[in-house]
């Protein structure tokens, strides 16, 4: 009898004990959020913005950050779009994906991820748009909003229509024989690669914009031709598709323009190609037919492999600058003839360690295969450098190499160089291992400052103005900028 009266006593202890315990959480729960009408949430960024955004082709991902610095957790009734289903632009809140999230619960002092990405449909506007929107936040009552925009834009998009083994995906944009000419009126965006196949040529227009995505490029096939042909004020602009601040300076963004022999010139004219990872590479495939590939007043910066590659072929450059590459930024294999004129070449690359000298020059290439490495030669007709800058953070920047007992006849005539090989170096009234004092060379603003031993040192190339179309004088200086005292800090 007594062993059933305890057994119920503790019975009832342990029943009151759950509820106790069940009333405590319970109210605990209940009283948990924050319920004045006066809280906020505070944001990382109170406007998202988007560098432009081509129709169709989705936008990087961007992400804000959702704060709770009360010390109690509060409830978000809502996060939405405001304009909801029809809005171009998508969230993930806490890993889902929508337009609209109901109840999210965040503790005291945490915060919440939430990424915002837009995809633009396109409606065949030439000039950029804007595409506005918001998020919505709804807290107690309390309304709250971060702003969205985005630079819309329509282009003329090339994407790939053939797939040829050992070959990227690509698209024959000009037939063999044919002309196309490309104007400014909208950009060109290249998925895979755009061929402008033999006998056929590309001309493109002052002011042009060609954008490539990833891995993709622009191949002018043995026997055509492109004549690119841009302004001071409105150059032709070779880059990736993503314009944000971040991807701005960023290499390897797409593969190369890749240029064959052929019977007809081409030619770049104050063009600027960016970001990619081989700037230009000009070949032969067979042999020499004959052509140049022309360069004025051209730069090319920011590539994670070389500036130009080119295996026995002819360039002449006026007017060229070539800066930053995770590799040489000039890569002169298998022979050819070279003349670069008034140019600067200077590799401060921070994407990576380079161990590769800025120049490399030389008679030979090796090829490596599954049955060993293939060595091809040939012979290095001339390679005069005048008036030119090599410098950047290397203690060796110049790399002159043959493969056979042949001297190669090459010459650095009114030159700066960085180079431990002084003695050994073909020059004339050359300049070694004095710092050219760019005004800014990790800022990629190679313009000479004041004390810059690079002032007055050239001779006369034919070469009137500068790259910025400035007059050289009597006493040219050294490389692309003709030194002038109302010189700015200026981030090309």
């Amino acid at each position: 009898m007594n062993q059933n009266i305890a057994l119920k006593s503790i019975s009832k202890i342990s029943f009151f004990l759950v509820l106790v315990v069940l009333v405590f959480f319970g109210c605990k729960k209940e009283s948990a959020f924050i319920s004045e009408t006066t809280a906020r949430l505070h944001f990382s960024n109170d406007t998202i913005c988007f560098d432009t955004v081509f129709t169709t082709m989705g936008s990087i991902t961007k992400k804000l950050l959702v704060y709770n610095t009360y010390e109690s957790a509060v409830k978000i009734s809502k996060i939405a779009l405001a304009e909801g289903s029809s809005s171009a632009y998508q969230i993930n809140v806490d890993g889902r994906s929508g337009n609209m999230f109901s109840d999210i619960e965040l503790q005291a002092g945490d915060s919440l991820y939430l990424f915002v990405r837009i995809t633009i449909d396109p409606n065949n506007q030439n000039n950029p748009m804007i595409v506005r929107d918001s998020i919505l936040f709804e807290i107690n009552g309390n309304k709250q909003d971060v702003d969205l925009y985005a630079w819309g834009q329509d282009a003329h998009f090339i994407m790939p229509k053939l797939t040829i083994e050992g070959l990227p995906p690509l698209n024959i944009i000009v037939e063999e024989g044919e002309a196309l000419h490309w104007t400014s009126e909208k950009p060109y965006v290249i998925v895979g690669y755009a061929v402008v196949d033999s006998a056929a040529n590309l001309t493109i227009d002052p002011g042009t914009k060609i954008h490539f995505y990833n891995q993709s490029g622009l191949w002018i096939y043995k026997g055509a031709g492109i004549q690119v042909n841009g302004t001071l004020e409105k150059p032709v602009v070779f880059q990736g598709t993503r314009l944000d601040e971040d991807y701005r300076d960023l290499p390897g963004q797409w593969d190369r323009i890749w240029i064959n022999e052929s019977a007809v010139n081409s030619s770049f004219t104050y063009a600027i190609i960016r970001n990619g990872t081989i700037g230009i590479q000009a070949e032969t495939l067979k042999e020499s037919m004959g052509n140049q590939l022309l360069l004025n007043n051209t730069q090319i910066l920011n590539m994670s492999g070389w500036g130009i590659f080119s295996r026995y072929y002819q360039i002449e450059a006026n007017n060229v600058l070539i800066a930053n590459a995770g590799s040489s930024l000039l890569n002169l294999t298998t022979g050819g003839r070279y003349s670069f004129k008034n140019s600067t070449f200077a590799n401060y690359y921070r994407f990576g360690i380079r161990k590769d000298p800025l120049l490399f020059l030389s008679d030979y290439y090796i090829q490596a295969s599954a049955d060993g490495d293939i060595v091809y030669t040939g012979n290095l007709e001339s390679a005069y450098f005048g008036d030119c800058i090599f410098y950047g953070a290397l203690d060796d920047e110049i790399l002159i190499d043959t493969y056979t007992e042949n001297e190669l006849n090459y010459i650095f005539d009114y030159c700066l160089l960085k180079s431990t090989k002084q003695s050994s170096l073909n020059t004339n009234q050359s300049i070694f291992n004095e710092d050219p004092l760019f005004i800014d060379a990790y800022n990629a603003d190679f313009h000479l400052d004041t004390l810059s031993p690079a002032i007055d040192k050239g001779i006369e190339m034919g070469n009137v103005l500068d790259l910025d179309g400035k007059l050289r004088d009597e006493k040219p200086d050294l490389g692309v900028f003709e030194y002038s005292i109302t010189t700015k800090k200026t981030k090309r």
